[in-house]
């Protein structure tokens, strides 16, 4: 879970017990789970009880009776349990790790196997203040069904108190994307390529899986110890059925393909779009820019580098204007000149590292 203290903010648009026990006679004893005693003559008259359940005697046989939950809880049900066996005290919070708009994120270690996960708590009044209840449980559940893939944060815990939500994930060591451009700038070829295809075998998953993911940024990517990536932060994610669109405008704004600036409906080659921006910033330290209003006239304009014939082709196919044009699917990005001969089982095993390639091109950087 990263930080979200950084330049870049995601833009968001968000659509705007009582009852009488009846008794076979009227004489009948009402027991509290506290042992107090109360004589009651008629059912009318019952007592008003303020615990959470009482225990009833009827012809000297007991029933246990559960008030109901509150609307407060039942709201973000069923996506986050109310007994859960794993709770907040549960695990050992460390540190501070980051902050959103609904809480903070933190480091902490689960008491019981003394594993290190990233503990995110938000604030219930803060969602529903922001009409974002729906927003909040769509994280959780594409998380939870989609994070057994190795390139995607998995969420092995989640549960709500009276006013909290609680959301369990990996703790992924590496830091953010981000701070890997900030401190290098620019990346060298071989890990450009190693992490576009990283990121292209988790969105290719998401999308086959009916999920597109709409805020995918260099902050939203963690890598882990031997720097592999792994995408995080589902906030913005939608159910969407592949070949299906939608219309709403969120995201945030550097990594926006052109067809969502424009209020027209999008669908999963948006991801496709960001992946190209990164791409970009990975290759050059800078942003592309689309150049021209509408559609029909608007190109793509690449920073002023030099680029070799395959990088500019993946760019170029990457960052296409037009969405049906666009590069976006594994299998055409496995066919094209900079993946010649690339050996894609050992990126899906993670055989490859990152860190490693890395190291070999700041050496070479030293000794010239």
């Amino acid at each position: 879970m990263g930080n979200t203290n950084h330049k870049t903010n995601s833009i968001i648009y968000l659509s705007n017990s009582s009852g009488n026990l009846q008794t076979e006679n009227n004489s009948h004893k009402v027991e509290s789970s506290f042992d107090t005693v109360q004589d009651c003559t008629d059912t009318q008259s019952l007592p008003s009880i303020k615990r959470r359940w009482t225990l009833v005697k009827f012809d000297n046989q007991r029933k246990k009776t559960i008030w109901p939950l509150s609307q407060l809880k039942l709201l973000f049900l069923p996506d986050f349990p109310v007994n859960s066996t794993t709770t907040e005290h549960s695990f050992k919070i460390l540190e501070e790790i980051g902050s959103g708009s609904f809480g903070k994120v933190y480091r902490a270690i689960h008491l019981d196997t003394k594993t290190t996960f990233a503990l995110k708590v938000l604030s219930k009044s803060q969602i529903i203040q922001e009409d974002a209840v729906k927003q909040v449980k769509t994280e959780v559940h594409i998380q939870r069904v989609c994070g057994h893939h190795a390139f995607i944060v998995s969420c092995p815990y989640h549960w709500q108190s009276r006013t909290l939500l609680y959301i369990v994930s990996d703790y992924i060591e590496g830091g953010e994307l981000y701070k890997l451009l900030k401190l290098h700038y620019t990346l060298p070829l071989s890990v450009v390529q190693l992490y576009t295809a990283e990121i292209a075998l988790a969105l290719d998953f998401l999308h086959n899986a009916g999920v597109v993911h709409r805020d995918l940024k260099p902050e939203n990517i963690l890598l882990d110890k031997d720097g592999h990536v792994c995408l995080i932060d589902f906030g913005l994610a939608k159910w969407l059925p592949y070949g299906n669109k939608t219309r709403r405008v969120c995201g945030t704004l550097q990594y926006m393909a052109p067809e969502v600036l424009r209020f027209e409906e999008y669908g999963h080659a948006v991801d496709w779009w960001s992946l190209g921006v990164i791409a970009c910033l990975m290759i050059t330290g800078q942003y592309p820019k689309v150049i021209g209003e509408n559609g029909a006239n608007q190109k793509i304009k690449l920073p002023d580098v030099f680029l070799e014939v395959p990088v500019r082709d993946l760019l170029l196919r990457l960052l296409e204007i037009d969405p049906t044009k666009r590069l976006r699917s594994i299998r055409t990005l496995q066919t094209i000149a900079l993946y010649k001969g690339y050996n894609w089982d050992d990126v899906k095993t993670k055989k490859i590292s990152p860190n490693e390639l890395l190291k070999i091109h700041l050496k070479k950087k030293l000794v010239k």
